[in-house]
């Protein structure tokens, strides 16, 4: 039997603060699921699973929903079955009653509260669900079903986050695996691949198909598992992701002017690419560096860029700098700087950018 297990999809999430990017990466995040489908039919796949937020929301258009069920059913005899997840959760009055596009389907099977499994007579399998809880107290996640199919493959599908994972197998007994007499559990929940397995316990966390913002790191996986007719599993992590999160820093020492700039910022432009870029330490009055003109210039290469501007323009003691008084460019800097030594933060970076630009003008160079 072959498996491909994916969770955290989080289709229509909003991506706050990423501006007109959030458009391109909903759009990625359901072009994942179309990978992830064609993927499925490559391999020749028995089940797609989908471990936990497939959604990023309880309010999912019906665009969304049609889309999904569109896509799951290109599957035709692969079952793929769905469960509930954190952001998705099974509640009263949720979409998941009421989606009447995927009952039309005769392959998507979702754990809305109504079934604990499903049996697939043809592959000899049954899938249970241990969906999230949103009780005060946490659920009992681990435990065996209550009625065990007659079947020669058990598979299980948990969505919890790690620590609860984690503090469940402390409660219980760290000799004795977690949930009892499955080939395999589906975990979802995180974005991270993990393979949790250990004697007796085949587990684990497939990760994200896609990371989804700076910090995530290694997310970007789905898993395919195997099991043979003697119920011996194999776990392989399989790369997927498209996007690519970086943040950098650039010091401003080692940048000469605006072309080396952008020489430098392009070596990891792409239209997949999401690049925050801190641009930080002294700088020199000489080096004609304008990172906010820089970005402009180059928003169009990137799905996201946002060059952060740290650089200061005099030491961190302004009363260091030597110049001459009797010159109308070596006045000015004394002035500006006596301003910028009674600054508070807010100010500051408004002065410095006033200095760089009459230092320029003084200096009879062009502005960018």
């Amino acid at each position: 039997m072959k498996i491909i297990h994916t969770s955290d999809i989080h289709l229509g999430k909003k991506f706050i603060g990423l501006k007109l990017a959030g458009d391109g990466l909903r759009a990625g995040l359901k072009a994942s699921l179309s990978r992830i489908v064609d993927y499925t039919l490559e391999q020749k796949a028995d089940l797609l699973l989908i471990a936990g937020n497939l959604f990023d929301t309880l309010e999912v258009s019906k665009n969304l929903q049609d889309f999904v069920a569109n896509e799951l059913a290109r599957l035709k005899e692969i079952p793929a079955i769905i469960l509930p997840g954190q952001h998705d959760y099974n509640a009263g009055g949720s979409f998941w009653k009421s989606w009447e596009g995927y009952h039309s389907q005769g392959n998507i099977f979702v754990f809305n509260g109504e079934k604990t499994y499903y049996k697939f007579d043809k592959l000899d399998c049954t899938v249970y669900g241990f969906p999230y809880s949103t009780e005060g107290k946490r659920k009992k996640y681990f435990m065996e079903p209550n009625k065990k199919q007659e079947t020669k493959f058990h598979i299980a599908m948990v969505c919890i986050g790690p620590d609860d994972f984690n503090n469940q197998v402390r409660e219980d007994n760290p000799d004795k695996p977690p949930i009892e007499g499955f080939d395999y559990v589906a975990m979802g929940g995180q974005p991270v691949f993990m393979d949790l397995s250990f004697p007796g316990f085949r587990a684990a966390y497939s990760g994200a198909p896609e990371q989804l913002d700076f910090n995530q790191k290694e997310a970007g996986c789905i898993a395919r598992i195997e099991i043979d007719e003697s119920n011996e599993v194999r776990i392989e992590k399989v790369p997927f992701g498209k996007f690519i999160w970086r943040t950098e820093e650039l010091k401003a020492k080692d940048v000469l002017n605006n072309d080396d700039l952008i020489s430098k910022i392009r070596e990891m432009a792409g239209p997949d690419s999401l690049l925050r870029l801190k641009f930080s330490g002294l700088a020199l009055f000489e080096a004609e560096v304008e990172p906010e003109h820089v970005q402009k210039l180059m928003e169009k290469e990137f799905l996201y860029l946002d060059i952060v501007d740290e650089m200061t323009v005099l030491p961190e003691n302004v009363f260091e700098v030597k110049v001459s008084e009797k010159t109308l460019l070596g006045q000015y800097i004394k002035v500006m700087a006596e301003q910028l030594s009674r600054a508070d933060n807010n100010i500051k970076p408004h002065l410095e950018k006033s200095l760089k630009i009459g230092y320029a003008l003084l200096q009879g160079r062009e502005l960018w």
